[in-house]
C-alpha cells in the first residue's frame, strides 16, 4: 500500500493509463479513479447525509472505489472474466492491480493488453454502476464481461489493420489468457 501511496503523490502511475493506444473515454475514468475522485457512495455521504452508501452492483456493501472496482462480487466476476490471470495469481485489490498496471508485464503486448483490459474493465463497471443507480436495467456480470472482451477486440482488431508489427500477435496473446 505504502509504495501504491507513492507512486500516486508522484503521478508514477501515469505510464499504466497514459498510452497511445488507449481510449480517452476509458483513460478519463481511469485518472478520476487513480486519484479517487469518481463519486462514489462514500465520498458522496460527504457532502449529502441521505446520500444512499450501499454499492450498486451488489447491494450489500459500502461502495468506495476500493469495494466498487475490486471487493465487490459482481466486480471481481468481471476482473476474472476479462482479463484471467494476467496481474497475477494474488489478491485482488486496487493497490495490488494497479501496481501491476503501472509495472507492467515481461512482454510489451501482454502488458498493452493488461493497461488496456484494466481500462475497459474500470470504464464497464462504472457504467453499469451508474445505469444501476438511475433506475435502468441492470446486466449479469457474464455479459458485462462479454461486452468488454469484446471492446478489447475491437481495439485488438483497429490496431492490427495498422500493419504495425508490434501489434502481430496480439490477438493471439489476448485468446490465450486465462
Amino acid at each position: 500500500m505504502e509504495h501504491y501511496q507513492k507512486c500516486v503523490a508522484k503521478g508514477g502511475w501515469s505510464k499504466g493509463i497514459w498510452f497511445s493506444e488507449a481510449t480517452p473515454k476509458f483513460v478519463f475514468i481511469v485518472w478520476l479513479a487513480m486519484h479517487n475522485r469518481l463519486a462514489t457512495g462514500d465520498r458522496v455521504l460527504k457532502w449529502n447525509p441521505q446520500a444512499i452508501t450501499t454499492c450498486w452492483l451488489c447491494k450489500v456493501e459500502d461502495e468506495t472505489r476500493d469495494h466498487l472496482f475490486f471487493y465487490c462480487l459482481y466486480s471481481r466476476e468481471v476482473w476474472k472474466g476479462v482479463t484471467g490471470n494476467m496481474a497475477g495469481n494474488g489478491g485482488c485489490s486496487w493497490s495490488q492491480v494497479t501496481q501491476v498496471v503501472v509495472n507492467g508485464l515481461q512482454e510489451r503486448v501482454a502488458t498493452f493488453l493488461l493497461r488496456y483490459g484494466f481500462q475497459a474493465v474500470i470504464y464497464g463497471l462504472w457504467q453499469e454502476r451508474n445505469v444501476r443507480r438511475v433506475g435502468e436495467s441492470s446486466q449479469p456480470a457474464n455479459c458485462l464481461t462479454t461486452l468488454m472482451d469484446k471492446l478489447v477486440r475491437n481495439r485488438i482488431t483497429s490496431l492490427r489493420k495498422k500493419n504495425d508489427r508490434k501489434y502481430e500477435r496480439i490477438m493471439e496473446v489476448w485468446m490465450g489468457r486465462s
